[in-house]
């Protein structure tokens, strides 16, 4: 049914950017790297509970297997009526390490030519302050929805894992969800040039395996008395750059295939008897198991006198793949996405694909709901100097507030 323009102009004069720009300077200013989130999880909830209409809890997980990490969630529901669909906003809190090279103060952050500057700010703390405005938005215009929002604000989004989506989902915490948005940086992870507004239908899933050559180790002035591990790596790399078809989604793209941490042959004048490397894959279609048979399917065809063992990365799950996964642009949280960018900023709203994973690779494939990567606008994301366009947040939580009042109404 139409928005309620009335209603929309009420809880959007509440979405005010200077108090935003408060929120993230002061989200920006609690450090929280990955498995290190309890501190501003606490934070979140402190403010959040404020709100009597706001259902807040703490969601505790542990991931004994590989890990250890106990760690913590915020979820937070917004009851409706009844009768409507439930909407899933999903938000990480954690960032990445803090890298070399920054010209600004990383946690104190500036906000300067109207661009907020420090780490976490574009991903994906500025999402996240969207998401808590559109909450506070709703519940201060007195607005009742007659289905939920639930919100969770979770940990570890840039880890290996991904846990605090995993969790919530293991934990049946995001059940009955129909919707869900993810507030990231869809623009700057498009690929091309794509400004704001720009939502993101499907991502590249990620498959991540680690090779181990075994060679026979001998005086390097008598090579010919051993089996070199790093020449044998190296016919196992090349192999797999000539021959490894990654596939070519038509929405999707290419896959990819990255080499990294390659080791061997660090002794002085001995032929190496051990190399390693690890294959990063950004895949199309399929699952972490076929892409491993593709993998090994290659290498036995060379000709290698070393031992070579090839192993998918240990998962804390059985379901916790990052697969590869897209939405149909007709669907009606796209359409709804597009018809508020109209609306409320007069602006085509453009659509593409994330050239990386996220808790979307978690969430549309495993809970089978329509699923969007939509957030602000900006630049340098896992480096120094990263920073936000402020106006984008702003809108980013004005047109979320759209499209809820839009679909769960």
């Amino acid at each position: 049914m139409p928005v309620d323009r009335k209603s929309y102009e009420k809880a959007d004069g509440l979405i005010n950017k200077e108090d935003m720009v408060k929120l993230l300077k002061e989200l920006v200013s609690i450090k929280s790297p990955f498995f290190e989130e309890a501190e501003i999880v606490d934070y979140l909830r402190g403010r959040l509970s404020y709100y009597n209409r706001l259902e807040t809890k703490i969601h505790h997980f542990e991931e004994k297997k590989i890990t250890g990490f106990k760690g913590e969630n915020l979820v937070v529901r917004l009851p409706g009526k009844g009768g409507g669909p439930q909407m899933l906003i999903n938000g990480h809190v954690d960032t990445v390490p803090l890298c070399d090279g920054w010209t600004v103060d990383p946690y104190e952050g500036l906000e300067k030519d109207g661009r907020f500057y420090g780490l976490g700010a574009l991903d994906m703390k500025s999402g996240v302050v969207a998401a808590v405005f559109l909450l506070e938005a709703l519940v201060e215009a007195g607005i009742e929805l007659k289905g939920d929002i639930l919100f969770t604000a979770v940990s570890d989004e840039e880890g290996p894992y991904g846990l605090g989506t995993h969790y919530t989902i293991v934990d049946g915490i995001t059940d009955g969800s129909d919707y869900c948005i993810i507030p990231e940086p869809s623009a700057p992870f498009a690929p091309g040039s794509e400004k704001f507004p720009c939502v993101a239908l499907g991502s590249r899933g990620t498959a991540v395996y680690y090779v181990k050559v075994k060679g026979k180790s001998a005086h390097g002035a008598t090579p010919e008395k051993g089996i070199n591990a790093v020449e044998d790596a190296a016919r196992i790399i090349t192999a797999l750059t000539e021959n490894l078809d990654l596939g070519n989604h038509p929405l999707l793209g290419p896959g990819t295939m990255c080499i990294t941490n390659l080791r061997g042959g660090e002794k002085y004048l001995l032929v190496p008897e051990e190399a390693s490397f690890t294959i990063y894959r950004h895949t199309v279609d399929g699952d972490a198991d076929q892409a491993l048979r593709e993998v090994t399917d290659i290498v036995d065809t060379i000709k290698l006198d070393s031992e070579v063992d090839i192993k998918l990365r240990d998962l804390p799950h059985p379901d916790a793949y990052f697969l590869p996964w897209t939405i149909e642009e007709s669907t009606s949280l796209v359409q709804s996405l597009k018809r508020g960018s109209r609306e409320i900023l007069n602006k085509e709203m453009k659509t593409a694909y994330f050239r990386s994973e996220s808790d979307a690779n978690h969430i549309a494939p495993r809970l089978k709901i329509p699923t969007v990567l939509f957030g602000p606008d900006g630049a340098n994301f896992h480096a120094a100097d990263e920073y936000v366009e402020i106006d984008t947040m702003v809108d980013t939580a004005r047109l979320m507030l759209y499209t809820v009042m839009d679909l769960l109404s």
